[in-house]
């Protein structure tokens, strides 16, 4: 999990404990000092306070105490430590790279499909193209992601949202510097930007899918895509 989000989850879980109960605010020291006690992470006592505050706060309000709704501190400290472990969130490199792969696979398997429509009527895309252009988009998507789409998702300060005008030029900046990619590289002649042989390109289409598949697993990458 990014830094900058994990405070944005303390802040709004200090934000819901300042309206609690003396009884409840006394159950949630007590959670806290137990879960420190168990050697939980501060990412994991943050997001199990969490899911708890928001419906502690609503239950206030038809008189439901903390214990009633979790049990004792001890018992819900148990469920928390019991709860299976969420794997970590992508880190800004992984995401680029899941976004990356994701592209290349799409545009090797779209040129070699345009090719064989096309019957080399239209210029198909080289490879340095779609390296080229797969990389920069990757790292385009990766910042639509970091400063816009990020904040449709739950827990997430949406108070910190950029403004209409910022998002817009987010918008426009990372749509252009695609654009720059492929019409720098499409200008390269083809000694240097070659253009595969359909079913080569098809192929290598399918190897970059599989390795993406197998990154996914082994390391939780996601992308701008599966993030949000």
């Amino acid at each position: 999990m990014e830094a900058e989000i994990l405070r944005e989850i303390v802040a709004d879980n200090r934000e819901l404990e300042q309206k609690l109960t003396k009884k409840n605010e006394q159950y949630i020291f007590d959670l806290k000092k137990s879960l420190r006690a168990a050697n939980l992470s501060e990412e994991a006592q943050a997001l199990a306070l969490q899911e708890i505050l928001p419906e502690l706060v609503a239950g206030q309000k038809s008189g439901r105490t903390a214990r009633q709704l979790f049990g004792t501190v001890s018992e819900r400290t148990q469920a928390i430590l019991e709860k299976p472990e969420e794997k970590p969130e992508s880190t800004p490199f992984w995401m680029w790279l899941d976004n990356t792969l994701l592209l290349f696979g799409v545009l090797t398997i779209m040129t070699a499909v345009m090719m064989m429509l096309s019957k080399g009527k239209n210029q198909p895309m080289g490879l340095l193209t779609c390296v080229f252009g797969a990389m920069v988009g990757g790292y385009s998507f990766y910042l639509l992601y970091k400063y816009i789409y990020q904040y449709d998702r739950p827990g997430v300060n949406k108070a910190n949202r950029p403004g209409w005008l910022k998002t817009g030029a987010i918008l426009i900046g990372s749509m252009l510097l695609l654009l720059m990619a492929f019409t720098a590289t499409m200008a390269l002649p083809p000694a240097i930007n070659p253009v595969l042989d359909p079913v080569v390109s098809i192929i290598l289409g399918g190897i970059t899918f599989g390795a993406r598949y197998l990154l996914k697993k082994k390391y939780n990458m996601h992308g701008s895509f599966t993030g949000r």
